[in-house]
């Protein structure tokens, strides 16, 4: 039976008048996937993958970081695997987030030109496509070089026109597009951009016959640092935008997601917000969870229960994460400028970057095997019912508590009965 697009999903709720916002939900680590689709058969509703380019693509373009090195067809034999396991039986949204030129990190920083960054983004999306990806993001917005918001469009243009053309020459159903971005350089950071942008883009859409965008990403005001949502939700230009995006037929798309409050999530189905992305957050939900254990153990060693070597994790962690994690990514401003020397030498510093970035080392050789051990130690004694699925289930609540805010509970079934 053929999937339905996430547009025609939105689409059948509002008229059904569910007000409803989908959780796009970022792919830290095969856990987190297990956890994904055990919410998503809890709560009868569909997931939403989203992975960047730095995390899952070809090989011969650097691969992912995560699970290994993953790219595009492994991440989606990897997300059957699991779903077939847990046995969730609707649909799936597997999503390229921040799809197109520049988006890896070396061809940001080498500042590739146009035409060789066009071409890679060309044959990571014909990768997307032929792995089984359904909804793609279409972000030409780091460019290095000075652009208009005219080149923007074109390249966007470009892009799902080479999109459309693969899938079709495969004979693949329709699939979702979002285009935007959240960022600052390049970024649709006030209304009226929004809707210039918009307007342009989808009259040079049309006139090519090419399908419009289900989601336009818009800046809400929302910006993650460290471990908390450092911007400011704005009610005001929320509502803006979404009356904007709803003027061209397309919804709005909140990036940067992760911590808000229940408050500010509440709000969003009924401001008609479409969807919101949530990545690091569960990256930290899992390594919290396992430093928790991690304590547990270190007492079990402290009273002389066990005999083997311990784990470690902790310390392990809090060096590889150091040493290997785009940790500046994720920090704030004052933290940044300080020196290198300095965050080592803070010991609460480490800390806090092994929680927040924690999830990057994951798939390293060491940490895997202490986290193994942690496990081992864990169900000798039965301190816990399965010291894995504390974690899964944490990770689990974590993603259940926006599926909740979101109104996104029974949605396959509503749709079953539409």
């Amino acid at each position: 039976m053929r999937q339905p697009l996430l547009k025609d999903v939105i689409t059948a709720l509002r008229q059904a008048g569910h007000a409803c916002t989908f959780l796009g939900i970022g792919p830290v680590s095969e856990l987190a996937v297990r956890a994904t689709f055990e919410a998503s058969r809890r709560f009868s509703c569909p997931p939403t993958f989203i992975a960047s380019r730095n995390q899952v693509d070809l090989a011969a373009l650097g691969h992912g970081y995560l699970m290994g090195g993953m790219d595009q067809q492994a991440f989606v034999d990897l997300l059957r695997r699991e779903q077939a396991a847990v046995g969730y039986d609707g649909p799936v949204y597997i999503c390229r987030d921040h799809g197109g030129p520049w988006q890896r990190n070396v061809e940001l920083d080498e500042k590739y030109p146009l035409d060789h960054a066009m071409e890679i983004a060309r044959q990571s999306f014909r990768a997307d496509i032929e792995a089984g990806f359904n909804y793609l993001h279409i972000d030409p917005t780091k460019c290095p070089l000075p652009f208009t918001q005219d080149d923007l469009c074109q390249w966007t243009v470009d892009l799902v026109a080479f999109c459309e053309e693969v899938r079709t020459s495969l004979e693949l159903d329709a699939i979702d597009y979002e285009v935007g971005t959240e960022d600052i350089k390049g970024g649709l950071t006030t209304t009226a951009t929004y809707g210039a942008f918009l307007a342009k883009l989808t009259a040079m859409l049309s006139e090519r016959k090419l399908p419009l965008p289900t989601c336009v990403v818009g800046q809400t005001g929302t910006l993650t640092r460290v471990d908390c949502n450092v911007g400011r939700f704005d009610l005001h230009t929320v509502k803006e935008l979404v009356t904007i995006a709803a003027q061209f037929g397309v919804g709005l798309k909140e990036h940067n997601g992760d911590y808000l409050s229940a408050a500010t999530c509440r709000v969003h189905p009924n401001l008609g917000v479409a969807g919101m992305n949530v990545a690091p957050e569960f990256g930290l939900v899992e390594t919290d969870a396992l430093l928790a254990l991690a304590d547990l153990e270190a007492k079990l060693g402290r009273e002389g229960w066990l005999e083997s070597e311990l784990s470690h994790f902790r310390a392990l962690l809090t060096e590889r994460s150091f040493a290997m994690a785009p940790w500046t990514k994720w920090m704030t401003d004052e933290v940044k400028r300080l020196p290198r020397s300095q965050v080592e030498a803070d010991g609460a510093m480490r800390l806090l970057i092994a929680r927040v970035c924690g999830h990057y080392t994951y798939d390293d050789p060491a940490v895997k095997a202490a986290r193994q051990t942690l496990y081992r130690d864990l169900n000798l004694f039965a301190l816990v019912e399965d010291a894995e699925r504390v974690v899964v289930e944490q990770v689990r609540d974590a993603i259940e508590f926006y599926l909740t805010h979101f109104r996104l509970a029974g949605v396959n079934a509503l749709l079953r009965g539409a």
